[in-house]
């Protein structure tokens, strides 16, 4: 497979780590699961298997992530307005854990955990929500008729399963729920990018 610039290659890569993302973390949580080394619940989210075996995947996967859209270069600022935010955004969720754990302080800075889990929370929902409006609004800015609507809706399907996320929360739905939501937004949000890198012709 070859790409037309290093950027494209650079889309490619994103679009593969994020995709890989929940089933990393997952797999290898299930792995811990068996060896009952997990906290209780670590499966309801993304952020949640922080406290799994699966972590390293979730860490590793989401620093990757920030470190490509550091150095991304988009068409115009709008591109690098989105970039930046999630990226600083990645960081802060791997720094800031969530408190799915019985810890009283968690996460690199050893904050209270209801601080630590708030600061997760804003960050999240800046990173799904650059997400979706990177990929609905500079995305389709091309004239290939195909990607832009395989773009739209990517986009939709993000914001939607950040709806479903809120709903659940509110309305006080399984857990798990929002690992559903949190995956469906990342294969959408993959599929965008490995088509935004050319690798597959449309």
């Amino acid at each position: 497979m070859r790409f037309e610039s290093q950027t494209h290659y650079q889309r490619f890569m994103l679009g593969i780590i994020c995709g890989l993302l929940p089933v990393l973390c997952l797999l290898f949580g299930w792995l811990g699961e068996l060896k009952g080394i997990n906290f209780p619940g670590w499966y309801n989210s993304i952020s949640a298997t922080y406290f799994s075996n699966g972590n390293m995947c979730m860490i590793g996967a989401l620093t990757l992530c920030s470190f490509f859209l550091f150095t991304y270069n988009g068409y115009d600022l709008g591109d690098r307005a989105y970039t930046l935010v999630a990226a600083v955004s990645s960081l802060l969720i791997v720094a800031f854990p969530c408190a799915a754990s019985p810890a009283n302080h968690v996460g690199l800075f050893a904050c209270p955990a209801k601080a630590s889990d708030f600061i997760h929370m804003i960050a999240a929902i800046a990173l799904f929500g650059s997400f979706a409006l990177m990929t609905l609004t500079q995305f389709p800015k091309g004239n290939h008729k195909t990607r832009n609507t395989i773009y739209r809706i990517c986009g939709w399907t993000m914001l939607a399963a950040m709806f479903y996320v809120g709903a659940g929360y509110l309305l006080g739905l399984p857990g798990y729920t929002t690992m559903i939501g949190e995956t469906i937004m990342l294969e959408a949000f993959a599929v965008a990018w490995v088509i935004k890198s050319g690798a597959i012709t449309l």
